[in-house]
């Protein structure tokens, strides 16, 4: 989706009580502005997915949009509620847990919420230790740091998050009895690490009989019908095919 000088939309100027009142809108739409790969848009793209949400894609034409957006790095989300305000979203994940507080992913009180934190920061760090250990491994290199990290890492993540899943009643969520930002955060990662495996590497060890608690996780977030539409589009094909050219798998 490159394009030359694409103008963005102008985000809404007033006070934060004001903008506050209205990011309680139920029937925003949104417009991410992010690269054509999965990368750190595509937390983001999928609870828009999930939720059923009215969004679309911006055109990307960095090289002259960079100055006009908050942190000088994508995915930014602007979002227009009911009343035409527009909301300027930025920081992924301080986007994904916005996204996930408004459509109900984010627990129903403060310590659901704590415990959501927790499955998401112990996903996050594996999720940036494959980031730095393969995807930024030297071409030559990358089976072999795979090699270990599937043999080294995963394992006792997968063991913790088994436990943890067991624990609450093996039901395929981490929290209660409804899906989470938790779940769509280790569903998502999961899918990453399957999907980048190096070629020549070992099997990356998620299955439903290796780790059936995990695998219920991944299989339930999905299978939800707005998601697994999503999955199916022209253009999150595209985005697998740019996210392996981009890493070169």
């Amino acid at each position: 989706m490159a394009a030359t000088n694409i103008s963005l939309p102008v985000p809404t100027k007033a006070d934060t009580t004001v903008l506050g009142q209205a990011a309680k809108s139920t029937d925003s739409t949104y417009k991410i502005l992010y690269f054509g790969l999965h990368g750190r848009g595509e937390l983001t793209r999928t609870l828009l997915a999930y939720s059923g949400a009215k969004w679309e894609e911006l055109p990307v034409d960095w090289a002259n949009q960079k100055e006009h957006t908050p942190f000088k790095v994508l995915p930014v989300v602007y979002e227009t509620t009911q009343d035409g305000t527009i909301l300027e979203l930025a920081e992924s994940q301080a986007i994904e847990r916005y996204l996930a507080n408004k459509y109900g992913l984010y627990g129903k009180n403060a310590y659901e919420t704590h415990k959501v934190e927790q499955i998401f920061s112990s996903a996050d760090a594996v999720a940036q230790a494959f980031s730095q250990k393969i995807i930024g491994a030297a071409q030559d290199k990358r089976v072999e740091e795979a090699n270990k990290f599937y043999a080294e890492v995963l394992p006792k993540f997968i063991a913790i998050h088994e436990a943890h899943l067991a624990k609450n009643g093996a039901n395929g969520h981490y929290v209660g009895n409804s899906a989470t930002l938790a779940d769509i955060k280790v569903a998502n990662l999961i899918d990453r690490l399957l999907f980048l495996r190096p070629k020549g590497a070992d099997e990356v060890p998620f299955s439903a009989e290796k780790t059936p608690n995990l695998w219920k996780v991944l299989e339930k977030v999905n299978a939800h019908p707005t998601l697994a539409a999503w999955k199916k589009t022209e253009r999150y094909q595209e985005l697998n095919a740019g996210t392996k050219n981009m890493f070169k798998f």
